[in-house]
C-alpha cells in the first residue's frame, strides 16, 4: 500500500542499515506511518549465549535502541523495536507479516568483503519472499545531507500498460511533495552489421512510440511535467540505474513493479542488477497489494 501506514526497517548495525533506517524514519514522518525496527540474531549465536548465561536478546535490544537514537533525526517518534532469533530474511518477513507492515526498508550496500555479500543475499531473499513492497537504500545514499525527496521515477516495463507502477509512483510523489518522472528503456536490437541501418530505424520507431504512450499516460495525471518522460536506449538495468542516480542533490526513489507476492526478482534479474548499480533508493513495488491497482491517480 502506498503511502505506507506501517514501515519495518531492517537493521544489522552496519552503515548501510544506518542510512536505510534514517530514510525509513523520514519516510514514516512524511507519510504519517508507524515505524518498526527489526534486528535478527543468528540462532547459533543465540544458542552459544544461552550456554554461557548471556542475556543476548536484552543486550541486543539495548544496543538497537542506542543505534536508532543515533540514526534517527532528533524529535522523531521512537520506533517499536523487535529483536528476533532466526535467519535475517525469515525474521524480517515474519515480523513484517506479524505487525501488518505495508513496506520493508533495508540497506542494499555499504559493507565490504563477506559482510557485503551476506547483506546483498539477505536483501535478495527478502525481496523474493516478501508479500509487500520492499525499499532498498544504498549505504552511500545522502540521507542526512539533503532535505528534499525525489524525484520519484516510475520504471515502466510495458508502455501499453503503465497504470499500476505509475499510479503507485504518483501517489508516493504526491505524498512526498516530489516530482514524478516516467522512464521506459528501449534496448538496442542485436543484429548483424549489414542490417544496422534497418535496426536503427526500428529502434527509433519503438522509442518514438513508447514516448507517445508515456506522454498519454502523463496527460491523465495532474501537475506532471511532460518533460519528465524519458525513453533512453541501452541495457535496461544500466539505463534505469543511471536515470535514478543522476539526481544527486536529493533522495531519488526508483519504483519498479512486480506482480506476484512471494515471487520477487531472482539474482541476476533486472531489478537485482538495478539495486546493485543504483545510488538511488529502489522500491520494488507489489502492485497486487494496492487497492484498485491499475487505475491512474493524481499526484496531488
Amino acid at each position: 500500500m502506498l503511502p505506507p501506514r506501517t514501515i519495518l526497517s531492517a537493521v544489522d548495525f552496519s552503515d548501510a542499515s544506518r542510512a536505510s533506517l534514517h530514510c525509513a524514519a523520514r519516510l514514516a514522518a512524511s507519510c504519517g506511518a508507524a515505524l518498526h525496527v527489526v534486528h535478527a540474531i543468528d540462532p547459533l549465536l543465540a544458542a552459544a549465549a544461552r550456554a554461557h548465561h548471556i542475556a543476548l536478546t536484552a543486550d541486543t535490544r539495548d544496543e538497537l535502541d542506542t543505534f536508532c537514537r543515533d540514526a534517527i533525526l532528533p524529535g522523531a517518534a521512537a520506533p517499536v523495536l523487535h529483536v528476533v532469533i532466526g535467519s535475517a530474511p525469515d525474521a524480517i518477513c515474519d515480523t513484517a507479516a506479524t505487525i501488518g507492515a505495508d513496506l520493508i526498508v533495508a540497506g542494499s550496500r555499504g559493507l565490504s568483503g563477506i559482510n557485503r555479500l551476506m547483506m546483498g543475499t539477505t536483501v535478495e531473499h527478502v525481496i523474493r519472499r516478501a508479500h509487500i513492497s520492499v525499499l532498498t537504500v544504498p549505504g552511500r545514499c545522502p540521507g542526512e545531507d539533503v532535505n528534499d525527496w525525489g524525484p520519484v521515477v516510475a520504471a515502466v516495463e510495458d508502455p501499453d500498460h503503465p497504470d499500476g507502477v505509475v499510479a503507485a509512483a504518483a501517489t508516493l510523489a504526491g505524498r512526498l511533495g516530489a516530482a514524478l518522472h516516467l522512464v521506459h528503456v528501449v534496448p538496442p536490437l542485436g543484429v548483424p552489421a549489414r542490417w544496422r541501418a534497418e535496426a536503427d530505424a526500428e529502434l527509433q520507431d519503438r522509442t518514438d512510440e513508447a514516448r507517445r504512450k508515456l506522454a498519454a499516460a502523463v496527460r491523465r495525471l495532474d501537475g506532471v511535467d511532460p518533460a519528465n518522460v524519458h525513453v533512453p536506449n541501452g541495457t535496461v538495468a544500466d539505463a534505469l540505474a543511471a536515470e535514478a542516480s543522476r539526481h544527486t542533490r536529493s533522495l531519488p526513489i526508483l519504483v519498479m513493479g512486480r506482480a506476484e507476492p512471494g515471487r520477487g526478482p531472482a539474482p541476476g534479474s533486472v531489478a537485482s542488477r538495478v539495486i546493485a548499480r543504483a545510488t538511488a533508493a529502489v522500491l520494488v513495488y507489489l502492485e497486487s497489494r494496492e487497492p484498485g491497482g491499475g487505475a491512474l491517480t493524481t499526484a496531488s
